[in-house]
């Protein structure tokens, strides 16, 4: 009885012990979520104490922005860009015949006049064959002149048969049809006629016939005459234009044939400067404006546009412009660098940040003003030029009152604080 007693009072004591445990867990875990749930509760009144606008006495949300007041500057409009000189004409001299080069009378870099002799190649027998074809031409036109005589020689003496014939035909007629002489007789004299007139075509083919044989080997010489002639011209070569050379492909005594390079020659002036205008530039300018130009060693000049491309490049967007300028002195060199300066007029103008800019249901791009009232009003744009710090832009009065900051929320037509 007494183990009995002390194994229900273990049992007891355990049961004790173990409610008393579960108690404190319990105690513990709503302390916990009874923190949490204060912590929310303060969280959703700081939430709710937040207000990113401000209300009216019918409860409309009114926006506050923040607006900053620009004037008006006089910005000069000239265009500045990047470009690089080039020659005016550029030609590669080749031989348009061929033979052994007897002189040549330059060197590279010499600045040489147009039809000066550059180069010089041996005639061998090209004067042989110009005194051989002068002769067949003498040859053909003599016997031309000779087959001329003798066709109208022939013909006048058939001329005179013919004649002769008529008349010794007539006077037979004449005797037959008075019974005093026979009608063979009659024959003759008809057949003789006859004959003298076909003669007269036998000659008037023959000759011809001649006379075109005559004229095609003329004509033939003549050619032959002239190739010759334009051949031993182009044994002397020549500049083609004033000029610098600035290359030397051929060596004396060097045999050359058709289409061999022999130098290159540069036209420096007027030096071309080629440069690329934006499309927002293009516009400002044509061809006879005038342009300033400065190469990397500071030599300055003054050019006037001579060209602009009518289409831009499709991967840059830009156009292409030639300028050309004097160069007599020859101090700007193909392939230098150069600032170009466009002047422009000058003109009214806003420098405003570009975060500001808006875009209107329609397209139109401008900027959010606010007036005298506190009324949004819209000012459309138009972009002048860019800067690293911000964009000049016309369109504006002269002083403005811009909404740099949440123009996004507002509308046109809304009164603002």
């Amino acid at each position: 009885m007494k183990v009995r007693y002390s194994m229900k009072r273990s049992i007891i004591i355990a049961i004790i012990i173990l409610a008393a445990v579960a108690g404190w867990i319990i105690s513990g875990q709503f302390s916990n979520d009874t923190a949490q749930n204060d912590n929310a509760k303060e969280n959703n009144k700081e939430v709710s104490d937040y207000k990113p606008a401000t209300t009216d006495e019918n409860d409309k949300l009114i926006f506050s922005v923040e607006t900053k007041i620009f004037n008006s500057s006089l910005i000069d409009q000239s265009i500045e860009l990047q470009g690089q000189t080039t020659y005016n004409k550029k030609i590669d001299v080749k031989s348009e015949t061929s033979g052994n080069i007897d002189k040549i009378v330059f060197a590279r870099g010499d600045k040489v006049s147009q039809n000066s002799e550059m180069i010089t190649i041996s005639l061998e027998d090209r004067n042989e064959k110009l005194l051989s074809a002068k002769e067949d031409l003498e040859r053909f036109s003599k016997e031309l002149i000779l087959n001329e005589k003798n066709r109208d020689n022939l013909l006048r003496q058939n001329i005179e048969r013919i004649e002769l014939y008529e008349i010794e035909y007539a006077s037979t007629k004449q005797l037959v049809d008075k019974g005093l002489s026979s009608k063979s007789k009659l024959s003759l004299a008809s057949f003789n006629l006859a004959n003298a007139r076909a003669d007269r075509e036998d000659i008037k083919i023959k000759f011809e016939s001649t006379l075109a044989n005559l004229e095609a080997q003329i004509t033939n010489v003549k050619s032959k005459l002239k190739n010759i002639k334009l051949d031993i011209n182009n044994t002397s070569i020549k500049a083609p234009f004033d000029g610098i050379i600035s290359e030397k492909m051929v060596e004396e005594t060097e045999f050359i044939s058709i289409g061999t390079p022999l130098f290159t020659i540069i036209d420096l002036d007027p030096i071309k400067i080629e440069g690329y205008l934006s499309e927002f530039d293009v516009n400002k300018v044509s061809v006879g404006t005038k342009a300033s130009i400065e190469d990397s060693n500071g030599i300055k000049k003054t050019g006037v546009i001579s060209f602009i491309s009518p289409s831009a490049k499709t991967s840059t967007r830009t156009f292409e412009i030639t300028i050309e300028a004097d160069n007599k002195d020859l101090s700007y060199k193909s392939g230098i660098t150069t600032k170009i300066i466009i002047k422009g007029s000058e003109l009214k103008a806003h420098k405003i940040p570009p975060s500001i800019l808006t875009l209107q249901d329609d397209g139109t791009v401008g900027v959010k003003a606010v007036d005298d009232d506190n009324k949004v009003i819209f000012y459309p744009t138009k972009t002048i030029k860019d800067t690293i710090d911000g964009m000049w832009v016309s369109g504006l009065p002269e002083k403005v009152k811009l909404i740099v900051s949440g123009q996004e929320y507002i509308s046109i037509g809304e009164i603002i604080n």
